[in-house]
């Protein structure tokens, strides 16, 4: 007998027992009441870098994913996952809700740049409804100052890296070792996907009477291109290559995925706890990643850099093997989890993004807002079905724009501008329209810069060593040198 059926048959057994008849109904109700409400899922964010959208099985990839793969039948795929073409404007995003554009972060942040000082950001809203708060893995939203680090945003805990990539062995970015928790340098031997993995494992299996928030982001299979410790036998390419070192790197972070998808379940939360996965640009194409058939890659607005793998998994909320067509952004989710969590989606301060939780659980058709993703050089503005690219290429002086019927064309080869130029003009506009942003907060080299790509990256044996001062104790002891120097 479930746990409902046994409250009414005590609670009448106090009616027929209790002289007070109506006390004891109210008894019988309020206890009804509490056992049919849900408890406050958890919420788990994945979030890995670089992957291509040709780079998962459930796509049609040739590399091993069985996880991820899995994950597609038991939740719901995201057709039409949109992030911004780089890492940190989609970082941004992700945990305010707000067009990262407007302020400033165009393309990767700028290692003595920050988030703005009074942003609120996701884990500060999940705080107010009573959450834990736990993040693993890359930041790349600030690292000069204590107070743009994870732990002074909101988050009761962090584990991992502060800079846009690291050697996934030493540990090492831009010759410091950047690697640590809580504020602290920590030096632990190992492959930085299998610590992150077995971090996030042990979030889970500490429970605790609160739900949490864990917000794991993964740095593969971003470059360095590095061999996993270990072989899993899985991928069959004919030579090394950075295919297949790259192949390597995302059957292991799946295999870790599904190590952490296995601790919820062995902790008996997983049908209370809501999981989404998604990359957060398109991949690279001269480092290994496939995008399928779609055109471009990371740093374009083109939907290779911008249209990205999703999955969406909660046992009993979501429908298995479902599919997801409506578009959804990368701003839009912090709305949406606070709506799918109790809370409430419109406190989100200076909302970019829209609330599609109804539309995902309940199959609402939402009208889609009108929205803007984009890096440096590179827009696109998205009035479904229609998207106007904004590129300017490396040699052209003048962005060039160019319409598309994106769901008729999804590979984007037939331009509609001179049919549709009243469409065309007014996408445009929208563009133009955009504030300009007070400050920028990129790096001067767009992350190009000799210090995060020696020429010789990838070689799949390649090791960085720090020779310099860790970025946690340069920071805390006020020793880091100033501003580019």
């Amino acid at each position: 007998m479930n746990k409902f059926w046994t409250i009414l048959v005590i609670g009448a057994a106090l009616v027929a027992c209790t002289e007070d008849s109506e006390q004891a109904t109210e008894l019988i109700e309020a206890q009804a009441v509490e056992s049919a409400a849900p408890a406050q899922p958890n919420v788990v964010f994945i979030l890995v870098d670089d992957m291509g959208f040709g780079d998962v099985g459930y796509n049609g990839s040739e590399i091993a994913t069985p996880n991820l793969d899995q994950m597609a039948l038991d939740g719901m795929k995201l057709d039409r996952n949109y992030v911004y073409p780089v890492c940190s404007p989609t970082r941004a995003a992700l945990l305010s809700g707000q067009n990262p554009l407007h302020m400033g972060i165009t393309g990767p942040i700028d290692d003595y740049a920050s988030l703005p000082e009074d942003l609120k950001i996701m884990p500060e809203y999940f705080k107010d409804l009573g959450y834990r708060t736990h993040m693993v893995g890359k930041w790349h939203l600030g690292l000069s100052e204590v107070d743009s680090w994870p732990q002074s945003k909101g988050f009761d805990s962090f584990y991992g890296m502060l800079g846009g990539w690291i050697d996934f062995y030493t540990h090492v970015f831009a010759r410091r070792h950047d690697w640590q928790r809580d504020g602290v340098s920590v030096y632990e031997e190992g492959h930085a996907t299998d610590l992150m993995t077995d971090e996030a494992i042990r979030i889970i299996e500490d429970g605790g009477p609160e739900p949490f928030l864990l917000y794991l982001a993964y740095n593969a299979p971003h470059s360095p291109l590095q061999h996993p410790p270990e072989y899993s036998d899985l991928n069959d390419y004919p030579a090394i290559s950075d295919r297949s070192v790259y192949a390597e790197m995302m059957t292991q972070m799946d295999a870790g995925i599904g190590r952490v998808l296995s601790a919820l379940e062995e902790q008996g939360i997983d049908e209370n706890t809501l999981v989404i996965f998604s990359g957060d640009n398109g991949g690279a194409l001269n480092l290994g990643a496939s995008n399928g058939e779609l055109r471009a890659g990371k740093r374009s607005a083109f939907e290779g850099g911008v249209r990205v793998p999703g999955l969406v998994s909660w046992p009993g909320q979501i429908a298995s093997g479902s599919v997801f067509e409506q578009p959804i952004a990368v701003h839009d989710w912090l709305p949406t989890l606070l709506d799918a969590v109790g809370g409430d989606a419109e406190v989100v301060e200076d909302a970019y993004g829209q609330n599609m939780w109804s539309a995902m659980s309940q199959g609402v058709q939402l009208d889609r807002n009108i929205f803007i993703v984009g890096a440096t050089n590179n827009l696109a503005v998205f009035n479904w079905p229609y998207k106007l690219a904004y590129v300017k290429g490396d040699d052209a002086e003048e962005f060039v724009p160019a319409l598309f019927h994106i769901v008729d064309d999804p590979y984007e080869q037939n331009d509609l501008s001179a049919e549709m130029p009243d469409m065309a003009s007014r996408l445009l506009a929208q563009i133009e329209a955009m504030p300009e942003p007070e400050i920028s907060r990129l790096e001067p080299a767009f992350n190009n810069s000799p210090r995060y790509y020696p020429p010789n990256v990838p070689t799949w044996d390649l090791r960085h060593e720090a020779d310099l001062e860790p970025w946690a104790e340069a920071v805390t002891n006020g020793t880091l040198p100033p501003y580019h120097e």
